[in-house]
């Protein structure tokens, strides 16, 4: 069987640069816990029945974020299936005209459909990241100076990466910085694919690669309803949910979007607190904005109700083992509620509604340590 990482694939992965964000490079060649981390992969990899290893191993091997991650943690969810106990797991099974990520079992033949929703940047931000980065690897290649740069690139044009046009202009910018030169250098199409700034950042004592730091691609949707798109677009995918009467239950893992946390995920399942003033009386209260997907739609009727439940999980390596850290959020409208049986000693969290009254309880104090699973 082929290896996933050989060592001559892993030559061929450059190495990362200090502000390299990619997933993969850092992981062949920085990683604190390398060598783990690929026997982790190779093993997981290797369990996995012939016909789910081509996609993965493309996936697991490329550059991008959303390929790499997306990949990753579809295995990682697999290896929570068997933590958590369940003895079935099919990956990508044909569920009517759909596929879905996973359709797991448990002892007693119960089945749920597993979804994997991982956070990212819009598309073509994402692809604004990947150039970014291929634009800084140029820039290395082609200048070393006493001067380490700053550089923020963003709005690339279709096609190729054009850039050579703009070297005379950089080699004269950086050359005048020693001489009180201008600090920042902006270059914008057509001499430039994109839209670059250049911002001096300090002088070191031997000349060295300029690129000390890139930014990242911003963005103009909140965290909050990013997340609440993409769940929404999970539930409607998944209509096997629905004909099939089985469970479904959505992973929101962190991806490359930074700005997910469990409380961006909870004002996109159970709506925003908002302050709410009586002009009159000046009396005030706190009430949940519509647009919560786990609660009525503005006419009180159910929605979402083929959604059992979302849970929240990230990575956590403790005493020399990869963990995962989850919340299971359940939905109190679920068609087909998930049993708190299947996520054992794992924090859970439950929503009571009422015409006057929101109350979300939890099975643990999460001031207080939790339970985290540990990743057959």
């Amino acid at each position: 069987m082929k290896s996933l990482y050989p060592q001559s694939f892993i030559r061929i992965v450059p190495r990362p640069e200090g502000w390299e964000r990619r997933p993969l490079p850092n992981l062949l060649h920085r990683a604190p816990n390398r060598d783990q981390e690929i026997e982790i992969l190779e093993r997981w990899y290797k369990e996995l029945k012939s016909y789910q290893k081509l996609d993965l191993r493309k996936r697991l091997r490329s550059l991008t974020f959303r390929d790499f991650w997306s990949a990753y943690f579809e295995l990682m969810t697999s290896r929570i299936a068997k933590g958590i106990g369940l003895i079935s797991i099919r990956h990508s099974p044909l569920l009517g005209t759909k596929r879905p990520d996973l359709v797991a079992a448990d002892l007693e033949g119960h089945k749920q459909i597993w979804e994997v929703a991982t956070a990212y940047q819009r598309t073509n931000r994402e692809s604004d990241d990947d150039r970014s980065h291929e634009l800084a690897n140029w820039l290395n290649r082609n200048f070393v100076h006493y001067w380490g740069i700053l550089v923020d690139a963003e709005r690339f044009n279709a096609g190729g990466l054009s850039i050579k046009k703009a070297k005379p202009a950089i080699q004269d910018w950086l050359d005048r910085l020693d001489t009180n030169g201008p600090r920042e250098l902006t270059i914008n199409p057509p001499c430039i694919s994109c839209h670059l700034t250049l911002t001096a950042s300090q002088r070191r004592e031997n000349p060295l690669p300029i690129v000390e730091e890139l930014m990242g691609q911003g963005g103009n949707l909140t965290a909050t309803d990013r997340i609440r798109n993409i769940l929404h677009k999970k539930v409607k995918q998944c209509e096997s949910a629905k004909r099939h009467g089985l469970p479904l239950i959505v992973f929101l893992f962190e991806g490359d979007w930074l700005h997910i946390s469990r409380e961006s995920l909870e004002r996109a399942l159970w709506g925003e607190w908002q302050l709410r003033i009586n002009r009159q009386s000046r009396e005030s209260d706190w009430w949940l904005a519509p647009g919560g997907l786990f609660m009525p739609d503005p006419r009180g009727q159910p929605q979402n109700t083929r959604l059992s439940a979302v849970v929240y999980g990230r990575r956590q390596w403790q005493d020399g083992s990869l963990h995962a850290t989850l919340f299971v959020y359940h939905n109190p409208m679920a068609r087909h509620p998930l049993s708190d049986d299947c996520f054992h000693d794992l924090p859970q969290s439950h929503v009571t509604l009422s015409d006057t009254e929101f109350t979300a309880k939890w099975s643990h104090d999460l001031d207080g340590p939790i339970q985290i699973l540990r990743l057959p």
